[in-house]
């Protein structure tokens, strides 16, 4: 079974019953709806048709909240025609809301002409435009055309290296207050700079009433990468959120720094996601490109949790063959063998993590065919699933919300199972589930693990072997 899980994101052709269907089908472990996009009532009305899908299929499958954050945007143009843009045009970049045209548009982000100087480059729709800043006052800023092409409206700006207020958007406080309310099980917050950004959302969780949603720190600005050490600390996963982070840093660095974010990630135990343009051709066409492949490739190889598809499924023409490859893709990488973090020689750790290490150790020697977690709040699965086994990680949990949570992380496929009762009791039930859930063979062997902080409670720090 397939350990490295796959991200879709919803839109125009893929948010109908019969593709969600099918899409599920084809691997899909997590649903992104993104908030940059659409209203509230259509988030709404996606996130009940991923739920009633995920119950026809009985899969937990996990909705990821992706909030739009501080993205800058062109603005509306007169009768939403595009501008055409030559080299060495002068282009007016106002701050307000009106109508543009011809030789000035407008957006809303009014940092942006207090924060530039003469010099600074903006990059407009995903840098297929290039401006020079030639002077700004607080209104507007004043640019030179180099490289051109055809303006449209709402596109948005990047601003290489000009320090942007890090800050929780008016829009993302009532998208995240919504989202909660909805059910969201992840949400992942855009262009984090630092650790206050994650303490924002959490504060803001709390009063929500539900501060247990895993956040997600998307990587977008060289800021976040100047503070990924304690980013790494305040958050419960991070994206790679290339498409962003290739206009902000120097495009040569993204592969480096692709592998640096995985490194550090998973030294300290947090679920890494690489997105943006992982099979960008298959918009248009019904393969990848071998490049595309190989890049989703790599990624598995260098310790992805998670792989994020983005356009190919929220307005592609082909979103459920773009899983379909990419699920192969991930297959035939894992075959090689799952990629083994470092050796970690520490003379004295958490014993719930020596007992996690020792149930891996037992099922590679005993040749398991699964470890399984009995874990209500989902932390012995996390903690198995840093350590990269190659055997499935059933984690058997009595919440449903708990389940699609751990959709999340590497190698584990959750269960839901009645964990009241004698552990005895609980164990038999759960062998039921994870023959079922896992479809083991006849006399295969599976390891089961259970830890508590609490070590007088004897009954609930243990490792045990069965064959079933």
């Amino acid at each position: 079974m397939r350990h490295t899980k796959i991200i879709a994101t919803i839109g125009p052709a893929s948010g109908q019953p019969a593709t969600l269907d099918n899409l599920i089908a084809a691997g899909v472990d997590i649903v992104r709806l993104n908030f940059s996009h659409g209203t509230q009532s259509d988030h709404a009305a996606k996130f009940h048709m991923v739920r009633e899908a995920a119950k026809r299929a009985r899969r937990h499958v996990a909705i990821l909240q992706d909030l739009s954050g501080p993205k800058i945007r062109i603005g509306v143009l007169a009768g939403g025609r595009a501008i055409h843009l030559e080299r060495g045009d002068a282009l007016v970049v106002a701050i307000g809301d009106e109508t543009g045209g011809p030789g000035r548009v407008y957006t809303d982000y009014a940092e942006l002409a207090l924060r530039v100087v003469k010099g600074d480059r903006l990059l407009i729709d995903d840098g297929k435009i290039e401006l020079e800043v030639e002077s700004a006052s607080t209104g507007e800023i004043h640019t030179r055309v180099i490289e051109g092409g055809e303006l449209g409206e709402h596109k948005g700006i990047n601003a290489p290296r000009v320090p942007l207020r890090s800050e929780i958007t008016e829009k993302d406080r009532r998208d995240l207050e919504f989202g909660l309310a909805l059910g969201v099980d992840l949400v992942a917050l855009s262009f984090v700079q630092a650790a206050e950004d994650i303490t924002r959302a959490r504060t803001l969780m709390r009063e929500a009433g539900r501060p247990k949603v895993p956040i997600i720190a998307k990587l977008e600005r060289p800021e976040a990468i100047d503070h990924l050490d304690e980013i790494l600390d305040a958050t419960d996963a991070v994206m790679v959120a290339r498409g962003d982070l290739g206009l902000e840093i120097p495009l040569e660095r993204v592969p480096r720094v692709q592998k640096e974010i995985l490194r550090k990630a998973h030294a300290r135990s947090v679920p890494a996601i690489v997105a943006t343009q992982v099979l960008e051709s298959m918009r248009t066409e019904p393969r990848p490109t071998r490049a595309e492949a190989s890049d989703a490739a790599g990624a598995v190889d260098g310790g992805a949790d998670a792989i994020m598809l983005s356009g190919e499924t929220a307005t592609g023409r082909y979103p459920v063959r773009s899983v379909e490859v990419l699920d192969a893709i991930i297959r035939d990488a894992e075959s090689m063998g799952a990629w083994a973090p470092p050796a970690d020689n520490q003379p004295n750790v958490d014993h719930t993590r020596a007992l996690s290490e020792a149930a891996v150790t037992l099922a590679r020697r005993s040749g398991a065919h699964a470890i399984v977690a009995v874990t209500r709040e989902g932390q012995t699965a996390r903690l198995l699933s840093a350590t990269r086994p190659q055997a499935i990680i059933l984690a058997a949990t009595d919440s449903e919300e708990v389940a699609r949570r751990l959709n999340l992380w590497r190698g584990v496929i959750p269960m839901v199972c009645d964990l009241h009762g004698d552990m005895e009791d609980v164990i038999t039930r759960v062998v039921d589930g994870a023959v079922k859930r896992s479809r083991a063979p006849d006399n295969a062997t599976l390891v089961f693990v259970n830890t508590a902080t609490d070590l007088d409670r004897g009954g609930s720090n243990f490792v045990r072997i069965r064959r079933v």
